[in-house]
């Protein structure tokens, strides 16, 4: 995935020419970034992309900074091709600001510096090399020079790349006299680009200027007036401004000052518009000459003084602007100095950082290997089962494909360990989790995802395939398994469920294929699918669904969470439907049927204006509403969430809304904006479900939530073993290691809470805390209560 920095870089060299300031502050954006990340590269490109564009806008002293520090980064990482480009730019930010002994060192060095470089890279340093030559009235180097950066583009193909060297080869020769070459090249010129675009202005104004020194005056006159044309259509002033002086010299020349009056008036304005303080004074002189021209000697002579009086200030300016360059070098050579002398001091600090990034990563590895792989078998852990079935399943909908999911229980293993103890049960374990990852092809997963249960995990295996594999799953239990003398007969029994025949989530699929599994069991069969229907048909109680809140047959219930000290500091707020017809029927029967129909939106926005109600009737609590993955994918969330807040008159900072880690992960910048969104409200987010194997560890810190609520999962689980207890704990203090607030969910004993509360999980919801209450209950122990075990708390606090 490209990283923020490089997308940021991107962005602002696609805004170059056409958003200059935005493209500046985005470059800038990247150097902080770069920096603070040590990612030099990255530091170099931004650093040179923002030197042109300060150098573009004037800040000459701004560019030669930034080039200098680029180019030491290039040169400390040895990157000759890197360095190169950096020199080829100062040489000709150097050139531009007149420094021609300055410019032509650093244009030497970088054709000494470039190994292998392109031919268009090459030709642009020929180029620059001859006008620093024609700077420096070096003739014959400069027109060496220029000769090799047209053969360059020439032998290269690049047309548009020999046009524009064309016509400064043709201006070179046509001011030394050689005009029948000069003609010729900027024909070529003309040809290449076939007449549109703004090099077809630049070729015509040589033409122009090659035939007025010729004494071609209605020719050149011509060519200056194509040449405004083709600049006004690309609305490029300098090269509009050079073309109407263009005409209007020429204009004079054949004596028909008149006519130069209208073009020399709209060059004044829009050159002093524009800050051209060169153009305007050239522009000036014009005007002065063609007055004079005219007869109008008193006028003519205001012209010539006005002409003069800007040209003095132009050259005050260019003095001012000379004396601060020469300030800025000056200083750029104590920096210079001050890097060398802490040079040292930098290289001890990186070693040391370097020596930290080493533990840390083999700390994070630790990490990483108890959180997603299991300690006794090593075969991926819950965790990293749903990771990959989460990806499986994206890719199978994107590509039309089917998934299937085997869940494999192995009988009578309580009897193996009650006669011959959890070490050859263990033993037993590593076998088959051995013979089940060589039975399957690479691309497929097999999971140890608690006690004797494994999941094997089969994406692209269709209808056609899923019974050969089950066999090939069964048949590797046929040979005998031998556990330090000990010879035992094991068989297993395995469910399998289909994507999307069966059901089109994770959760949809385990429990398919745990209920097949228990069939296998029951039936002795070996293996079953998860293909029968059980209670109610989708489609009968999605018709029931859609008048359900019309009739109101929804409500909420609310669960407490507790504190430390055991008080109420939240409640969360659960939405129920009681059916006349079907009774109660679970949120895990109809939000599924919610989402698919889009029902889920009016159903989340009710719960939120009735929860908020409900929370205006206690200052000192917080409620938690659960979000839907339609409901985080609505661009109009944040609005219904500030109304329902506004109506009840609530604090944003009592609501706390719950996101599912599995919805976050589908869609992760979509969801990172949304919750941002939610965040600028003022509302608690919390990340629900955490350690479900849906999450990318290295993204969690990027998102603007307040807390995690922990899967249930990982909460049973730890009363199974001195591993999965170990899991937890690493869950727990990634999560608390990022500043959040850790919640656990599902606690049911005491020994949970023990656990939970020693790993300083603050913050409980379960049945051990207290059941679902319905409204009358809830209302009835805060009436009791209030002021003695309740108390409202901020997530973040």
């Amino acid at each position: 995935m490209q990283s923020l920095c490089d997308q940021l870089l991107g962005q602002a060299r696609a805004l170059r020419g056409e958003d200059d300031l935005r493209a500046i502050l985005l470059f800038e954006q990247v150097v902080v970034l770069a920096r603070k990340q040590n990612t030099p590269t990255t530091l170099a490109d931004a650093l040179n992309g923002l030197a042109g564009l300060e150098h573009a806008r004037g800040d000459s002293p701004g560019a030669l900074l930034h080039l200098e520090e680029a180019l030491a980064i290039r040169e400390a990482a040895q990157d000759h091709e890197g360095a190169a480009v950096v020199l080829c730019n100062l040489g000709a930010v150097y050139l531009d600001l007149g420094s021609f002994n300055t410019a032509l060192e650093h244009l030497l060095r970088a054709q000494a510096t470039s190994l292998e470089t392109t031919p268009a890279r090459a030709a642009v340093m020929a180029g620059n090399l001859a006008r620093t030559y024609d700077a420096l009235n070096m003739r014959g180097e400069a027109l060496a020079c220029s000769t090799q950066a047209l053969q360059l583009t020439q032998n290269a193909g690049l047309d548009t790349a020999e046009a524009a060297v064309s016509i400064n080869h043709a201006d070179l020769l046509r001011r030394h006299g050689d005009f029948a070459q000069a003609g010729a090249l900027l024909e070529r010129a003309l040809a290449l680009v076939e007449r549109c675009g703004i090099l077809t202005a630049s070729a015509f104004q040589g033409l122009g200027q090659l035939r007025r020194d010729e004494d071609r005056l209605p020719e050149a006159l011509s060519a200056f007036q194509s040449a405004l044309h083709f600049a006004e259509e690309e609305q490029d002033l300098d090269a509009i401004l050079e073309a109407r002086c263009g005409v209007a010299q020429t204009l004079l020349l054949l004596e028909r000052p008149q006519e130069t009056f209208a073009l020399l008036e709209a060059a004044l304005r829009d050159a002093q518009t524009s800050g051209r303080a060169r153009t305007y004074v050239g522009a000036l002189k014009l005007r002065a000459r063609a007055t004079e021209q005219y007869g109008d000697l008193k006028e003519a002579l205001t012209r010539w003084q006005q002409a003069h009086a800007a040209e003095t200030e132009v050259l005050r300016a260019e003095a001012e602007r000379r004396t601060m360059e020469l300030t800025a070098r000056g200083e750029l050579e104590k920096a210079r100095a001050r890097l060398e002398r802490e040079q040292a001091r930098y290289e001890a600090e990186r070693d040391a950082k370097e020596k930290q990034a080493r533990e840390q990563m083999v700390r994070l590895k630790e990490l990483e290997r108890l959180a997603l792989y299991d300690a006794l078998t090593q075969l991926p852990n819950r965790l990293l089962l749903s990771e990959r079935v989460n990806a499986a399943l994206k890719s199978a909908a994107q590509q039309g494909k089917q998934v299937t999911i085997g869940v494999l229980d192995l009988n009578k293993f309580k009897q193996v360990n009650d006669t011959h103890g959890h070490q050859t049960g263990d033993l037993l374990l590593q076998q088959v989790a051995q013979r089940l990852t060589d039975a399957v092809d690479f691309s497929h997963t097999v999971a140890r995802t608690g006690g004797d249960e494994f999941v094997v995990l089969m994406p692209g295996v269709d209808d056609r395939d899923t019974h050969e594999v089950a066999r090939r799953l069964l048949q590797v239990f046929d040979d005998r398994f031998y556990l330090d003398g000990i010879e035992l007969a094991m068989r297993p029994s395995l469910g399998l469920a289909r994507y999307p025949q069966d059901a089109s989530d994770m959760a949809g699929l385990l429990e398919r294929a745990d209920h097949a599994m228990y069939r296998a069991k029951a039936r002795g069969s070996g293996f079953e699918f998860g293909d029968v229907s059980v209670g109610l048909a989708p489609a009968t109680l999605e018709a029931a669904l859609h008048g359900a809140l019309r009739a109101g047959e929804m409500h909420l219930e609310y669960q407490p969470l507790e504190d430390d000290g055991g008080r109420w500091t939240a409640v969360e707020a659960l939405l129920r439907w009681r059916s006349p017809i079907y009774g109660n029927v679970t949120p895990d029967q109809f939000m599924p049927l919610a989402e698919r129909s889009g029902l889920s939106l009016s159903l989340g926005e009710w719960t939120l204006k009735q929860a908020c109600a409900e929370l205006a009737r206690w200052p000192s609590l917080l409620v938690a509403v659960n979000i839907s993955a339609r409901q985080l994918a609505d661009p109009g969330l944040p609005h219904h969430v500030q109304r329902a807040l506004q109506e009840a008159g609530v604090a944003p900072e009592r609501l706390a809304l719950e996101v599912r880690e599995e919805e976050v992960a589908r869609a992760p910048e979509r969801s990172h904006l949304a919750l941002a969104e939610l965040r600028a409200l003022g509302v608690q987010l919390t990340l629900d479900d955490f350690g479900g194997g849906h999450a990318n560890f290295a993204g969690l810190p990027q998102l603007p939530v307040h807390a995690v609520k922990l899967d249930r999962a990982l909460v049973h689980g730890m009363e199974t073993g001195a591993r999965e207890l170990a899991l937890v704990q690493a869950v727990t203090d990634l999560a608390r290691a990022l500043d959040l607030i850790v919640i656990a969910k599902g606690v049911e004993t005491s020994a949970q809470r023990t656990h939970l509360k020693a790993m300083g999980v603050r913050r409980l919801q379960g049945f051990l805390v207290a059941a679902p209450l319905s409204l009358d209950a809830f209302r009835r122990y805060m009436n009791a209560h209030v002021g003695t075990s309740v108390r409202s708390e901020s997530l973040a606090s």
